[in-house]
């Protein structure tokens, strides 16, 4: 009677539960873990595919500038990069990618002209397999090469939304490895590099000294639409506009995300205050052949005064940008 009488009052229950809960092994259910700093900083994983070699040159060449560009890619830090087996095909290359886990891939083409070539690189994004960046460059030697790769390293990081200047190496990233498995020196890269291009030790032409950019950098916000326009449309304007300021200026993208620019831009920001803040409105008018587009840039100081607006029309998304960024660096080439 007694142990009847002490389950009916609270304290019994209590104990009740106590001792099913210790006698089934049954926890109560544990909050959800919060995410560490060290899963917030994961770097992206990248595969560098060779090069195809165009005109019936060696086609070491293109092995050799995926090579290079994979190890200088790791050396900068910032992006792993991961092996490429043996023998994929170009048509499997976003297959072979996305088994990888990887985040992008580079491919591309080398066709020799006399004793340089041009290289066609381009940044694929695996989630979606669309081409990110291109860029075409005359090159003659490994230091060519070697620049390309510092060039599609630092858009991947802005893709990621990562400043260059913050990523440090990261020496546990495993060293790339060629298609056969086999790790190849630097050294050997530009002895494949210098017979192809039948020039050997300093005789080639010096790759062109890189671009000096103003002290004031300039950070890429939001695009906003004036009409109807695509969300994609809106992402890809605001890629395009990263990429023509930074081929002047120091840019970042920010990740603060608003529609009104003006109002935002000292969280944009933050404490560094020796910044602009660029924005636009992209417009849309016709179709195919008749397709107008306009882009109204505008470029704001960090207190939210307007430094210059400059207008581009073209018949591309990138060609308006670029219009209007062109004619923001005519007039303002120290981005002041």
């Amino acid at each position: 009677m007694g142990e009847r009488n002490s389950l009916r009052s609270p304290f019994g229950l209590l104990l009740l539960c106590a001792s099913l809960i210790f006698s089934t092994g049954a926890a109560p259910p544990l909050p959800a873990p919060v995410p560490t700093p060290a899963s917030l900083n994961a770097v992206p994983a990248v595969v560098v595919y060779p090069f195809d070699v165009q005109t019936g040159a060696d086609t070491r060449l293109g092995v050799a500038i995926a090579q290079i560009l994979a190890q200088e890619m790791t050396a900068a830090g910032g992006i792993a990069v991961l092996p490429v087996p043996s023998g994929v095909k170009r048509a499997d290359f976003l297959s072979n990618a996305q088994t990888s886990h990887a985040d992008f891939y580079i491919s591309g083409y080398v066709v020799p002209v006399g004793d340089s070539a041009r290289v066609v690189e381009q940044v694929v994004s695996v989630e979606s397999g669309v081409i990110l960046f291109s860029q075409t460059a005359q090159v003659s030697s490994v230091a060519d090469v070697a620049s390309q790769s510092l060039t599609a390293r630092a858009q991947i990081l802005a893709f990621v939304g990562r400043g260059t200047e913050n990523v440090q190496a990261q020496s546990s990233t495993p060293a790339p490895t060629s298609t056969n498995g086999a790790q190849m020196p630097i050294q050997g890269l530009s002895s494949i590099v210098n017979s192809v291009f039948k020039h050997h030790g300093g005789g080639h032409t010096p790759a062109p000294a890189p671009v000096v950019k103003p002290a004031r950098g300039v950070i890429v916000a939001p695009v906003t639409a004036s009409g109807t326009i695509a969300s994609a449309d809106l992402s890809y304007a605001l890629r395009e506009l990263y990429f023509a300021l930074n081929g002047h200026f120091n840019a970042q993208m920010t990740a603060v995300t608003t529609t009104n620019v003006a109002q935002s831009t000292d969280a944009i920001c933050g404490s560094n205050r020796d910044n602009t803040v660029a924005s636009g409105t992209l417009q849309e008018a016709g179709a195919g052949h008749n397709k107008a587009i306009t882009f109204d840039l505008t470029v704001y100081t960090c207190f939210g005064a307007a430094l210059a607006h400059q207008i581009g029309k073209g018949n591309s998304i990138k060609s308006a940008v670029d219009s209007a960024v062109t004619s923001y660096v005519a007039a303002h080439p120290d981005n002041s």
